[in-house]
Protein backbone atom coordinates (compact mmCIF):
# COMPACT_ATOMS: atom_id res chain seq x y z
CA UNK A 1 0.00 0.00 0.00
CA UNK A 2 2.73 2.25 0.55
CA UNK A 3 4.32 1.26 -2.42
CA UNK A 4 1.44 2.13 -4.81
CA UNK A 5 1.39 5.91 -2.77
CA UNK A 6 4.82 6.09 -3.49
CA UNK A 7 4.84 6.04 -6.72
CA UNK A 8 1.26 7.97 -7.11
CA UNK A 9 3.05 10.93 -5.37
CA UNK A 10 6.12 10.65 -7.79
CA UNK A 11 4.19 10.78 -10.85
CA UNK A 12 1.63 13.34 -9.83
CA UNK A 13 5.63 15.17 -9.07
CA UNK A 14 6.70 13.88 -12.60
CA UNK A 15 3.65 15.45 -14.50
CA UNK A 16 3.52 18.34 -12.29
CA UNK A 17 7.15 19.60 -12.66
CA UNK A 18 6.44 18.19 -17.19
CA UNK A 19 3.70 20.93 -16.67
CA UNK A 20 5.82 23.73 -15.28
CA UNK A 21 8.45 23.05 -17.66
CA UNK A 22 6.17 23.76 -20.57
CA UNK A 23 4.54 26.76 -19.28
CA UNK A 24 7.42 27.93 -18.51
CA UNK A 25 9.12 27.18 -22.17
CA UNK A 26 6.12 28.74 -23.90
CA UNK A 27 6.39 31.57 -21.69
CA UNK A 28 10.09 31.93 -22.55
CA UNK A 29 9.69 31.52 -25.90
CA UNK A 30 7.74 35.09 -26.38
CA UNK A 31 10.92 36.71 -24.96
CA UNK A 32 13.06 36.00 -28.30
CA UNK A 33 16.00 35.29 -25.74
CA UNK A 34 18.86 34.30 -28.25
CA UNK A 35 19.30 34.31 -31.76
CA UNK A 36 17.58 32.54 -34.63
CA UNK A 37 19.78 33.53 -37.44
CA UNK A 38 23.58 32.19 -38.24
CA UNK A 39 26.06 34.00 -36.22
CA UNK A 40 29.88 33.20 -35.72
CA UNK A 41 29.58 34.97 -32.73
CA UNK A 42 27.18 36.25 -30.23
CA UNK A 43 25.81 39.79 -31.47
CA UNK A 44 26.88 42.44 -28.50
CA UNK A 45 29.08 39.90 -26.16
CA UNK A 46 32.65 40.02 -25.98
CA UNK A 47 34.97 38.78 -23.10
CA UNK A 48 38.95 39.11 -22.20
CA UNK A 49 41.67 36.95 -22.17
CA UNK A 50 44.34 37.93 -20.15
CA UNK A 51 47.91 37.51 -21.24
CA UNK A 52 50.48 36.88 -19.40
CA UNK A 53 53.49 38.75 -21.55
CA UNK A 54 56.13 36.69 -19.99
CA UNK A 55 55.15 33.85 -21.45
CA UNK A 56 53.12 34.31 -24.50
CA UNK A 57 55.36 36.33 -26.61
CA UNK A 58 55.10 39.56 -28.75
CA UNK A 59 51.82 40.46 -27.24
CA UNK A 60 51.91 43.42 -24.29
CA UNK A 61 48.14 43.95 -23.13
CA UNK A 62 44.86 41.78 -22.52
CA UNK A 63 42.48 40.51 -25.47
CA UNK A 64 39.27 42.48 -25.01
CA UNK A 65 37.14 40.81 -27.82
CA UNK A 66 33.76 42.21 -29.09
CA UNK A 67 30.99 41.15 -31.50
CA UNK A 68 28.47 43.28 -32.95
CA UNK A 69 25.07 42.79 -34.33
CA UNK A 70 26.39 40.60 -37.15
CA UNK A 71 28.11 38.76 -34.47
CA UNK A 72 31.46 39.96 -36.06
CA UNK A 73 34.60 40.74 -34.71
CA UNK A 74 34.82 44.46 -36.31
CA UNK A 75 35.91 47.65 -35.07
CA UNK A 76 33.64 50.10 -36.52
CA UNK A 77 30.27 50.46 -37.42
CA UNK A 78 28.72 48.56 -40.70
CA UNK A 79 25.44 50.32 -40.98
CA UNK A 80 26.76 52.61 -43.58
CA UNK A 81 27.04 52.88 -47.70
CA UNK A 82 30.97 51.44 -47.09
CA UNK A 83 31.31 48.72 -49.41
CA UNK A 84 32.37 45.30 -47.43
CA UNK A 85 35.10 43.05 -47.11
CA UNK A 86 34.05 40.08 -45.04
CA UNK A 87 37.42 37.61 -43.69
CA UNK A 88 36.66 34.25 -43.01
CA UNK A 89 39.41 31.62 -41.63
CA UNK A 90 40.12 29.82 -38.14
CA UNK A 91 41.90 31.00 -35.13
CA UNK A 92 44.46 32.97 -36.87
CA UNK A 93 41.75 35.18 -38.46
CA UNK A 94 40.14 35.39 -35.60
CA UNK A 95 43.09 36.25 -33.57
CA UNK A 96 41.28 36.07 -29.75
CA UNK A 97 44.74 36.79 -28.36
CA UNK A 98 44.98 40.13 -29.74
CA UNK A 99 42.77 42.86 -28.86
CA UNK A 100 40.09 44.20 -30.92
CA UNK A 101 41.94 46.71 -33.09
CA UNK A 102 45.21 44.66 -33.39
CA UNK A 103 44.15 42.13 -35.08
CA UNK A 104 44.87 41.52 -38.73
CA UNK A 105 41.40 42.17 -40.61
CA UNK A 106 41.24 45.03 -38.35
CA UNK A 107 44.46 46.89 -39.16
CA UNK A 108 43.94 45.45 -42.74
CA UNK A 109 41.06 48.15 -42.57
CA UNK A 110 42.60 51.29 -41.43
CA UNK A 111 45.81 50.62 -43.70
CA UNK A 112 42.54 50.88 -47.04
CA UNK A 113 42.41 54.06 -45.52
CA UNK A 114 38.87 53.01 -44.07
CA UNK A 115 37.11 53.01 -47.33
CA UNK A 116 35.85 49.26 -46.85
CA UNK A 117 34.27 48.29 -43.90
CA UNK A 118 36.42 44.97 -42.80
CA UNK A 119 34.11 42.15 -40.80
CA UNK A 120 35.95 39.67 -39.04
CA UNK A 121 34.42 36.34 -38.93
CA UNK A 122 36.97 34.17 -38.20
CA UNK A 123 36.23 31.01 -35.92
CA UNK A 124 39.06 29.12 -34.37
CA UNK A 125 39.36 25.19 -35.66
CA UNK A 126 37.32 26.26 -38.50
CA UNK A 127 38.93 24.76 -41.77
CA UNK A 128 37.87 25.25 -45.44
CA UNK A 129 34.76 22.61 -44.53
CA UNK A 130 33.36 25.40 -42.07
CA UNK A 131 33.88 28.10 -44.60
CA UNK A 132 31.41 26.59 -46.86
CA UNK A 133 28.76 26.71 -44.77
CA UNK A 134 29.63 30.08 -43.54
CA UNK A 135 29.92 31.41 -47.52
CA UNK A 136 26.37 30.07 -47.42
CA UNK A 137 24.82 31.56 -44.62
CA UNK A 138 26.35 34.58 -43.18
CA UNK A 139 26.80 36.46 -46.76
CA UNK A 140 22.88 36.10 -47.34
CA UNK A 141 22.61 38.84 -44.12
CA UNK A 142 20.77 41.84 -46.19
CA UNK A 143 23.56 44.17 -44.33
CA UNK A 144 26.28 42.34 -46.20
CA UNK A 145 24.45 42.81 -49.74
CA UNK A 146 27.26 45.53 -50.97
CA UNK A 147 30.01 43.10 -49.81
CA UNK A 148 32.80 43.66 -52.36
CA UNK A 149 35.25 41.13 -51.53
CA UNK A 150 36.03 37.97 -49.12
CA UNK A 151 39.00 36.84 -47.94
CA UNK A 152 39.56 33.38 -46.24
CA UNK A 153 42.65 32.44 -44.71
CA UNK A 154 42.75 28.96 -44.68
CA UNK A 155 44.84 25.56 -44.71
CA UNK A 156 46.19 24.74 -41.19
CA UNK A 157 43.23 23.59 -39.80
CA UNK A 158 42.41 21.53 -42.54
CA UNK A 159 45.88 19.66 -42.61
CA UNK A 160 45.94 19.42 -38.85
CA UNK A 161 42.30 18.08 -38.62
CA UNK A 162 43.41 15.46 -41.29
CA UNK A 163 46.13 14.53 -38.90
CA UNK A 164 44.14 13.98 -35.46
CA UNK A 165 41.12 12.53 -37.56
CA UNK A 166 40.95 11.55 -41.37
CA UNK A 167 37.84 10.26 -41.03
CA UNK A 168 36.23 12.87 -38.84
CA UNK A 169 37.80 15.79 -41.52
CA UNK A 170 36.20 13.98 -44.39
CA UNK A 171 33.20 13.39 -43.42
CA UNK A 172 31.82 15.75 -40.95
CA UNK A 173 27.81 15.22 -40.61
CA UNK A 174 26.14 18.44 -41.43
CA UNK A 175 25.29 19.21 -37.78
CA UNK A 176 28.82 19.25 -36.62
CA UNK A 177 29.88 21.35 -39.29
CA UNK A 178 27.31 24.30 -37.98
CA UNK A 179 27.46 23.38 -35.02
CA UNK A 180 31.51 24.49 -34.82
CA UNK A 181 30.88 26.82 -38.05
CA UNK A 182 28.38 29.11 -35.54
CA UNK A 183 28.15 30.14 -32.66
CA UNK A 184 24.16 29.90 -33.18
CA UNK A 185 22.22 28.64 -35.94
CA UNK A 186 18.32 28.63 -36.94
CA UNK A 187 16.32 25.90 -35.22
CA UNK A 188 15.85 24.12 -38.21
CA UNK A 189 19.21 22.91 -38.12
CA UNK A 190 19.68 21.97 -34.49
CA UNK A 191 18.37 18.87 -33.12
CA UNK A 192 14.85 18.78 -31.41
CA UNK A 193 15.80 18.91 -27.59
CA UNK A 194 18.07 21.89 -28.66
CA UNK A 195 15.43 24.33 -30.01
CA UNK A 196 14.00 24.37 -26.47
CA UNK A 197 15.20 27.98 -24.71
CA UNK A 198 15.32 26.32 -21.29
CA UNK A 199 17.68 23.80 -23.12
CA UNK A 200 19.62 27.03 -24.62
CA UNK A 201 19.65 28.78 -21.13
CA UNK A 202 20.99 25.73 -19.31
CA UNK A 203 23.63 25.35 -22.05
CA UNK A 204 24.58 29.43 -21.71
CA UNK A 205 24.93 29.26 -17.89
CA UNK A 206 27.26 25.96 -17.77
CA UNK A 207 29.06 28.00 -20.96
CA UNK A 208 29.18 31.08 -18.63
CA UNK A 209 30.70 28.90 -15.28
CA UNK A 210 33.27 27.30 -17.37
CA UNK A 211 34.43 30.71 -18.83
CA UNK A 212 34.36 32.55 -15.35
CA UNK A 213 36.58 29.35 -14.41
CA UNK A 214 39.31 29.21 -16.74
CA UNK A 215 39.28 32.59 -18.80
CA UNK A 216 41.91 34.26 -16.53
CA UNK A 217 45.11 32.25 -18.10
CA UNK A 218 43.15 30.02 -20.53
CA UNK A 219 45.71 30.87 -23.16
CA UNK A 220 48.64 30.93 -20.96
CA UNK A 221 47.46 27.33 -18.79
CA UNK A 222 46.94 25.77 -22.52
CA UNK A 223 49.54 26.41 -24.08
CA UNK A 224 51.71 25.41 -20.61
CA UNK A 225 49.43 22.10 -20.50
CA UNK A 226 50.42 21.29 -24.32
CA UNK A 227 54.32 21.84 -24.07
CA UNK A 228 54.51 20.11 -20.98
CA UNK A 229 52.40 16.82 -22.84
CA UNK A 230 54.97 17.29 -25.67
CA UNK A 231 58.03 16.68 -23.54
CA UNK A 232 56.34 12.97 -22.71
CA UNK A 233 55.07 12.11 -25.73
CA UNK A 234 56.12 10.29 -28.81
CA UNK A 235 57.42 12.47 -32.07
CA UNK A 236 56.51 11.85 -35.62
CA UNK A 237 58.67 12.26 -38.25
CA UNK A 238 56.66 10.51 -41.66
CA UNK A 239 53.27 12.01 -42.22
CA UNK A 240 50.05 9.98 -43.44
CA UNK A 241 49.06 9.79 -46.89
CA UNK A 242 47.79 13.35 -47.47
CA UNK A 243 45.72 12.38 -51.06
CA UNK A 244 42.62 12.21 -49.64
CA UNK A 245 42.64 14.95 -47.58
CA UNK A 246 44.37 17.18 -50.64
CA UNK A 247 41.21 16.11 -53.18
CA UNK A 248 38.70 16.98 -50.59
CA UNK A 249 40.35 20.18 -49.83
CA UNK A 250 40.62 20.91 -53.74
CA UNK A 251 36.58 20.40 -53.59
CA UNK A 252 36.16 22.91 -50.77
CA UNK A 253 38.44 25.08 -53.16
CA UNK A 254 36.50 25.14 -56.18
CA UNK A 255 33.20 25.26 -53.98
CA UNK A 256 33.68 28.24 -52.55
CA UNK A 257 35.31 29.55 -55.79
CA UNK A 258 31.79 28.57 -57.01
CA UNK A 259 29.97 30.32 -54.72
CA UNK A 260 31.66 33.93 -54.77
CA UNK A 261 31.23 33.21 -58.65
CA UNK A 262 27.63 33.11 -58.17
CA UNK A 263 27.22 35.74 -56.22
CA UNK A 264 29.55 37.51 -57.78
CA UNK A 265 31.78 38.69 -55.19
CA UNK A 266 35.47 38.60 -55.70
CA UNK A 267 37.34 35.98 -53.67
CA UNK A 268 40.76 36.00 -52.18
CA UNK A 269 42.61 32.98 -50.88
CA UNK A 270 45.56 33.39 -48.16
CA UNK A 271 47.77 30.77 -47.45
CA UNK A 272 48.65 30.17 -44.05
CA UNK A 273 51.77 31.33 -43.02
CA UNK A 274 53.65 28.95 -40.05
CA UNK A 275 56.81 29.18 -38.02
CA UNK A 276 57.60 25.57 -39.05
CA UNK A 277 60.31 24.80 -40.95
CA UNK A 278 63.62 21.97 -40.95
CA UNK A 279 65.86 22.40 -38.37
CA UNK A 280 64.19 24.98 -36.09
CA UNK A 281 66.32 26.65 -33.68
CA UNK A 282 64.96 25.58 -29.88
CA UNK A 283 64.37 29.13 -28.71
CA UNK A 284 61.47 28.80 -31.60
CA UNK A 285 61.18 24.61 -31.14
CA UNK A 286 60.33 25.20 -27.75
CA UNK A 287 56.88 27.31 -28.82
CA UNK A 288 55.66 25.08 -31.05
CA UNK A 289 52.26 22.92 -29.44
CA UNK A 290 50.55 21.89 -32.35
CA UNK A 291 49.52 17.97 -31.99
CA UNK A 292 49.07 15.33 -34.53
CA UNK A 293 46.99 12.77 -32.89
CA UNK A 294 43.94 12.93 -30.58
CA UNK A 295 43.84 13.10 -27.81
CA UNK A 296 46.99 14.47 -28.10
CA UNK A 297 49.03 11.11 -27.48
CA UNK A 298 51.89 11.99 -30.25
CA UNK A 299 53.13 14.66 -31.50
CA UNK A 300 54.62 14.99 -35.30
CA UNK A 301 57.90 17.07 -35.73
CA UNK A 302 58.42 20.10 -37.33
CA UNK A 303 59.80 19.35 -40.11
CA UNK A 304 57.45 16.77 -41.03
CA UNK A 305 54.05 19.81 -39.98
CA UNK A 306 56.45 21.93 -42.07
CA UNK A 307 56.37 19.74 -45.42
CA UNK A 308 52.54 18.61 -44.52
CA UNK A 309 51.97 22.53 -44.70
CA UNK A 310 53.66 23.39 -47.83
CA UNK A 311 51.52 20.64 -49.87
CA UNK A 312 48.49 22.20 -48.46
CA UNK A 313 49.44 25.54 -49.44
CA UNK A 314 50.55 24.71 -52.93
CA UNK A 315 47.14 22.86 -53.61
CA UNK A 316 45.53 26.14 -52.69
CA UNK A 317 47.60 28.20 -55.19
CA UNK A 318 47.32 25.69 -58.17
CA UNK A 319 43.66 25.20 -57.22
CA UNK A 320 43.45 28.56 -57.64
CA UNK A 321 45.14 29.33 -60.59
CA UNK A 322 43.44 26.97 -62.15
CA UNK A 323 40.22 28.96 -61.91
CA UNK A 324 42.02 32.21 -62.11
CA UNK A 325 41.16 33.22 -58.58
CA UNK A 326 43.25 35.63 -56.45
CA UNK A 327 45.64 33.72 -53.79
CA UNK A 328 48.00 35.80 -51.55
CA UNK A 329 51.03 33.19 -50.78
CA UNK A 330 51.44 34.86 -47.44
CA UNK A 331 55.06 35.47 -46.20
CA UNK A 332 56.39 36.15 -43.15
CA UNK A 333 59.36 35.39 -40.73
CA UNK A 334 59.73 32.12 -38.92
CA UNK A 335 60.18 33.80 -35.74
CA UNK A 336 58.84 35.74 -32.86
CA UNK A 337 58.75 38.61 -35.02
CA UNK A 338 55.51 37.07 -36.68
CA UNK A 339 54.24 34.16 -33.87
CA UNK A 340 53.72 33.43 -30.40
CA UNK A 341 53.83 29.89 -31.26
CA UNK A 342 53.49 27.46 -34.11
CA UNK A 343 51.46 29.89 -36.48
CA UNK A 344 49.25 31.99 -34.39
CA UNK A 345 50.83 36.37 -34.70
CA UNK A 346 51.48 38.16 -32.48
CA UNK A 347 51.23 41.89 -32.41
CA UNK A 348 54.06 42.33 -34.89
CA UNK A 349 52.86 39.18 -36.95
CA UNK A 350 49.52 41.17 -37.60
CA UNK A 351 50.79 44.08 -38.50
CA UNK A 352 53.30 42.53 -41.07
CA UNK A 353 50.60 40.01 -42.21
CA UNK A 354 47.95 43.29 -42.89
CA UNK A 355 50.45 44.74 -44.25
CA UNK A 356 51.20 41.95 -47.00
CA UNK A 357 46.98 41.56 -47.45
CA UNK A 358 46.64 45.30 -48.37
CA UNK A 359 49.27 46.12 -50.70
CA UNK A 360 47.88 42.84 -52.24
CA UNK A 361 44.20 44.17 -52.22
CA UNK A 362 44.83 47.86 -53.51
CA UNK A 363 45.48 47.01 -56.77
CA UNK A 364 42.37 44.52 -57.01
CA UNK A 365 39.83 46.68 -55.07
CA UNK A 366 40.62 49.66 -57.98
CA UNK A 367 39.82 47.04 -60.94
Amino acid sequence: MLHKKYLKKLMFSGVFTLVILIIAEIILSFFNLFPSEFYTGTPHSGFTWVIDSNKITGIHQNSEVAFDALGARSTTNYDDDKPKIVTFGGSTTACFALTQTKTWPALLETKLNNDYWVGNFGRPGNSSNHHIEQFKHILEKPELSNTKVVVIMQGVNDFVAYLISAERYLNTPKYDLNRVAFQHSPNAYLPFHKRFTLFKLASRAKKNILFYLMHKDYLTKTVENIKDLKKRSKIIDELPNLEPALEHYTANIENLIQQANNKKIKLIFVTQATMWKPNLEKKYEDLIVTSGFANNEAFYSTRSLHEGMAIFNTRLKAVCKKNNVSCLDLQLPKTTASFYDDFHFNESGAELASDQIADYLKPLLNQ
